[in-house]
């Protein structure tokens, strides 16, 4: 049970850790901001997550009992916020979008898709509860990258849409 445990560890290290490769690579060749920003909130993100699972991993290693930690703790509504709130203006400034910043995001849907399932499949195998909670959390914050993601695409793809379904004004007549 424990070296099981420790290999999953092991495992969501190394996809944090190809995650964070991935999403810097991204920033650098992203040619608008919004791509740029996007993957960097992912790069940030996958680095405070490998952070914790370290943390984790040794302590396991360490005493062999799954450690009680608080919660992760990710500010992710402020941030994907601030992208989204930038962008428009961005766009509209654009003649012609890169189909390059879209395929890549597709990507890295794909990565947050892997992560997503990775941490739900560990949770439900997990015993420990501590073990459990935390897995549900990444899984939870997987998801809500692969959210942001698809957000992202969207409003790259149609922007004008993407803004005229999240603004909720009144038509005045």
């Amino acid at each position: 049970m424990h070296n099981t445990r420790l290999d999953a560890l092991k495992h969501a290290m190394q996809l944090e850790r190809d995650g964070m490769a991935f999403y810097s690579a991204s920033r650098d060749k992203a040619t608008s901001d919004v791509g740029r920003d996007m993957f960097e909130y992912l790069r940030k993100s996958e680095e405070r997550h490998m952070r914790r699972i370290r943390e984790i991993h040794h302590s396991l290693e360490e005493s062999g009992i799954w450690p009680e930690q608080p919660p992760l703790n990710e500010n992710r509504d402020t941030q994907v916020h601030t992208i989204f709130s930038d962008a428009l203006e961005q766009i509209r400034t654009l003649d012609t979008l890169d189909s390059s910043d879209i395929e890549a995001l597709q990507k890295a849907a794909e990565f947050e898709r892997k992560g997503e399932d990775f941490y739900a499949r560990r949770a439900t195998e997990a015993e420990d509860p501590f073990e459990r909670n935390f897995y549900t959390q990444l899984a939870h914050e997987e998801y809500h990258h692969l959210k942001a993601i698809q957000d992202t695409i969207q409003m790259l793809q149609d922007p004008q849409g993407f803004f005229a379904d999240r603004e909720h004004g009144s038509l005045a007549g």
